[in-house]
């Protein structure tokens, strides 16, 4: 949305809708652009995109760390944020079990890190000035050290080095060779999230003994995935997952979808994160601008 300055969409009717502003700020009514961007197309189809456009950094400074708890985790993430001034870019945080799956693959020849911690961050600062970037990176990590918030640290020292961490992270479709395998991109407070993987975790051994649990994501962003292999290879125990992994984020004040929006697959669980108000302004808005339900139709909100 940041980067997003001005767009063009068509409506139901035929009306095309041209917004393409190139200012960084222009509060002159509603900003009707956020009707469009993130809404699946269900209320107007974007034609056209004004982007906005940032220098390339100077500088890339990665390592990969290891933690011995979630506490140090969140730690380590707000001292890492003040630290850098700004210029923390990534911070994702792989679960023990996700990790050492992942070591398994043909990515990871020469892990960064021996596995057997409980978690692991991938960390990343981007800024304008490349040595004076570095010894910061380097320094507040040498201070996150003798503070215990890391027990140990692989910095890397070329980018092939880099790409080699970040190849690590990337290799997801590792999951694939997993089934039945079930996805989840969900969304929640950093305070809240040691217990809701816990939690998730206890209902899924009660249930399913022998079942496949591996956790990542973007912590920065309180943004996590659950990769899940549980019951049966026809996998007809995905409603029974799906809700055991839904129904605790709306007492926590989470989101069922993060990253990758409602779609038909999860229609029916948005007013397990979404109040009654909230899904009638959407028909409300859905009403007014596609009455015939031509956009998309059945996605998002059922009809």
């Amino acid at each position: 949305r940041e980067l997003i300055l001005g767009l063009e969409a068509v409506l139901a009717d035929g009306t095309v809708v041209t917004s393409m502003n190139h200012m960084l700020k222009n509060n002159a009514g509603y900003d009707l652009k956020q009707l469009f961007i993130g809404t699946e197309g269900t209320l107007g189809i974007v034609t056209r995109l004004v982007l906005r456009l940032v220098q390339h950094p100077v500088s890339q400074d990665t390592a990969f760390v290891a933690v011995a708890g979630f506490d140090q985790v969140t730690r380590f993430l707000n001292f890492m944020d003040a630290a850098l001034g700004g210029c923390l870019s990534a911070f994702e945080v792989l679960w023990e079990d996700f990790y050492g799956f992942l070591l398994g693959g043909s990515q990871a020849g020469n892990p960064p890190l021996p596995p057997g911690y409980p978690y692991y961050v991938l960390i990343e600062s981007l800024g304008g000035h490349r040595q004076a970037d570095r010894q910061r990176f380097q320094a507040a990590l040498e201070q996150a050290m003798t503070q215990d918030l890391l027990v140990d640290a692989a910095v890397a020292k070329s980018q092939r080095e880099r790409d080699s961490m970040w190849a690590i992270r990337d290799d997801v479709e590792k999951l694939l060779q997993i089934q039945p395998l079930f996805l989840f991109d969900v969304s929640l407070a950093l305070k809240d999230t040691r217990a809701y993987v816990d939690e998730v975790r206890a209902e899924l051994m009660r249930r399913w003994p022998d079942h496949q649990l591996y956790v990542f994501g973007h912590l920065g962003d309180g943004n996590i995935h659950l990769a899940i292999s549980a019951g049966g290879q026809d996998g007809s125990a995905r409603s029974e997952v799906e809700a055991l992994v839904y129904r605790p984020l709306g007492a926590i004040g989470g989101s069922i979808s993060a990253e990758h929006g409602i779609g038909l697959e999860k229609r029916r669980y948005l007013s397990w994160c979404r109040s009654r108000a909230e899904i009638d302004l959407m028909r409300t808005l859905k009403q007014a601008l596609d009455p015939k339900g031509l956009l998309n139709p059945g996605k998002v909100l059922a009809s």
